[in-house]
């Protein structure tokens, strides 16, 4: 395999409907539908259309999209009539993202589902030009609240309003300014328009926080509580209900298998699901006698109910197995790792597997990276997929190499000791031998 340059591995914008990417296993594009919740009917078409129209493989982003892939340009077109029959309308416009249960979860300080749609319709009638990948979070709070999702532009809710904030999650993000209900969207769209008079690659990093405290002339210091980043899988309770969390094994599943999973659900209650961020799919609807059927369903068709699998640590593209671009096969390579590698996986690190060095599905810092290059399979420590490997084997030797890390772990793991604890005091050239397999 050839691996490609750095500067091909760049994209403006995100992949969609209307500017699909391509990609190892052919064009890919990646939708949320406009509605919050899907009914089963909605995810057996989704199924279907990606049988049809592309490869059957579906995968769910970290951010809660659904990604479909191996189209082509005349294939394509036809998902977007597929879509339009079955009544799925994808969202359009910049990405606002709120939590999925915004207006069900009666724990929510607000809901952001309002302030949503109106700042898309004030968005949309201002004309602007922005990043293509300009991200907004409006956090109303609740069990599932996006506190650890980072975004250009960030309003949580507080007791009196809306605290703007940019540039980072709810505990990074530099605060702006507090908003009451009648101005918050008002003062998001003075953030907004000076995002746009920046330039059309301005994101929340670049904007000037005192200038723009200055204009809106509201008070910014307020200390959050603090909020959980993540959330386990498995039954949450919210509102009086049962809500299932469950994921795809790595965030991909077959069209088939996601079509078995629905069938399933529905036959122990379930009436709606939801996506949901960590590449993860809400189910309502269940009752208490059904919960224990519908894990046990999910989990015959390879999806995950509980964080105590270890390969919720770990984020893995198509591989070769799906993807011409990759060098090796990621999902055999994880589940090497899922079975040798254990003490690497208590969810204290992340660890991606990548067919290339795109990094598709993990394009951020990571403490252990193997990485698909033109010479075999390289081994980046906190570093990118891109990043230049600590070491290259060829793939005939990754499983091997995968084992000996995960007795290298196993054996200077102390007991209770996380695997981030147990990496800072490793040196890397440790790592790297036993990568290799010199002693």
């Amino acid at each position: 395999m050839t691996a490609p340059a750095p500067d091909t591995l760049r994209r403006g914008a995100c992949p969609s409907l209307s500017a699909p990417m391509q990609t190892g296993d052919g064009l890919l594009v990646r939708l949320r539908p406009a509605a919050p919740a899907l009914t089963a009917e909605d995810l057996l078409a989704l199924a279907g259309l990606a049988r049809e129209h592309g490869n059957g493989l579906i995968e769910i982003t970290a951010r809660g999209n659904l990604q479909l892939r191996g189209l082509t340009e005349a294939s394509v077109p036809r998902l977007a009539e597929g879509l339009a029959v079955a009544g799925i309308v994808p969202q359009t416009g910049v990405a606002i993202e709120i939590p999925p249960l915004s207006g069900i979860d009666s724990s929510e300080a607000a809901d952001a589902a309002p302030v949503a749609e109106a700042l898309r319709k004030a968005i949309a009638a201002a004309s602007l030009t922005l990043a293509p990948k300009l991200a907004i979070v409006i956090d109303g709070g609740g069990v599932l609240s996006l506190a650890g999702m980072a975004a250009d532009i960030r309003l949580d809710a507080v007791e009196v309003g809306w605290r703007l904030s940019v540039g980072g999650d709810r505990r990074t993000a530099r605060p702006v300014a507090i908003l009451a209900e009648d101005r918050v969207i008002a003062g998001t769209m003075t953030a907004i328009a000076a995002l746009a008079a920046i330039g059309p690659a301005a994101r929340g990093r670049d904007l000037d926080v005192a200038a723009l405290a200055a204009e809106l002339g509201a008070a910014s210091e307020l200390t959050l509580s603090d909020a959980p980043a993540s959330h386990p899988l498995g039954i949450h309770r919210v509102g009086g209900e049962n809500v299932l969390r469950v994921a795809p094994a790595y965030g991909q599943m077959q069209a088939d298998r996601l079509v078995a999973l629905v069938k399933g659900l529905v036959a122990c209650g379930a009436r709606e699901f939801r996506l949901a961020p960590h590449r993860t799919l809400l189910v309502r609807g269940l009752s208490g006698e059904s919960l224990a059927d519908a894990e046990a369903c999910a989990g015959r068709e390879g999806f995950w109910c509980t964080d105590t699998a270890p390969g919720r640590s770990v984020s893995i593209c198509a591989g070769a197995a799906g993807c011409t671009s990759a060098g090796f096969d990621t999902h055999t390579a994880a589940d090497v790792l899922v079975a040798d590698g254990r003490d690497l996986l208590d969810g204290s690190v992340d660890v991606h597997i990548s067919g290339c060095p795109k990094g598709c599905a993990h394009p951020a810092s990571a403490a252990v990276t193997l990485c698909g290059t033109a010479a075999g399979v390289g081994l980046v420590l906190d570093g990118r997929a891109g990043d230049a490997p600590a070491a290259v084997l060829p793939v005939d030797d990754l499983t091997p190499a995968i084992r000996r890390l995960g007795t290298l772990l196993r054996t200077q793991r102390k007991e209770g000791e996380t695997a981030r604890n147990l990496l800072d005091r490793t040196a890397p050239a440790t790592l790297v031998s036993a990568y290799q397999g010199q002693r």
